[in-house]
């Protein structure tokens, strides 16, 4: 959750999907223990990353119809979406999850 326009807003990282903390009812994605295990790691990595970050920008900022924002996200000018695939902790948009497999 970062401040967007003076309110807290969610952020989506774009082009990238990263791993649930647990299974979602709205989708058929099949989820296991595995997932969430990879979830938390992702979530822990990301928060020590923006906790020591000088400098947090957004890019390629978008509101899809939802209201959902998506953005790159550049922590001190390095983006999260891409340390957390050299990481293993998401993938690209576009492939297809397989965190239990």
């Amino acid at each position: 959750v970062m401040e967007v326009s003076g309110k807290p807003e969610t952020i989506h990282l774009a082009k990238i999907i990263a791993p649930r903390l647990a299974p979602d009812p709205q989708s058929n994605r099949v989820w296991c223990a595995t997932e969430g295990e990879k979830a938390i790691k992702a979530r822990n990595y990301a928060g020590t990353l923006l906790s020591k970050a000088s400098k947090i920008t957004l890019d390629e900022q978008r509101r899809d119809e939802t209201g959902e924002i998506s953005a790159v996200v550049y922590i001190d000018n390095i983006s999260l979406g891409q340390e957390l695939l050299y990481k293993y902790l998401a993938i690209e948009s576009g492939e297809t999850p397989d965190w239990c497999g």
